[in-house]
């Protein structure tokens, strides 16, 4: 069993990015946002909930409209972009870190 406090920091609510454990984050885009490029997270598991608006996602085989109660998740290493933001989105990004490569 693990406790998380609360952050001071500016959206973030549990924890520190890349940490070995949790993080978690309040994470907003404005209607229009898009990203021209696909990335990576090499060892993070990454899960999106929508709290409001609506948005698309890319992986390499699919694209897929999310919008407000809504989850997506991504696997470990797999390559993504948000290609467009319809409405303003909230959300909360829940990342946990997998397998660590030194």
């Amino acid at each position: 069993m693990k406790v998380f406090s609360l952050t001071g920091d500016p959206g973030v609510i549990c924890s520190q990015e890349n940490n070995r454990d949790l993080f978690i984050r309040k994470t907003v885009f404005p209607k229009g946002y898009s990203e021209k490029s696909f990335h990576t997270h090499p060892n993070s598991f990454e899960f999106y909930l929508i709290l409001a608006g609506k948005l698309t996602f890319k992986n390499e085989s699919d694209e897929i409209q999310v919008s407000k109660n809504q989850f997506i998740y991504f696997e470990e290493a797999e390559p993504y972009l948000i290609i467009k933001v319809d409405e303003d989105v909230e959300m909360l990004l829940i990342k946990k870190i997998g397998v660590i490569k030194e």
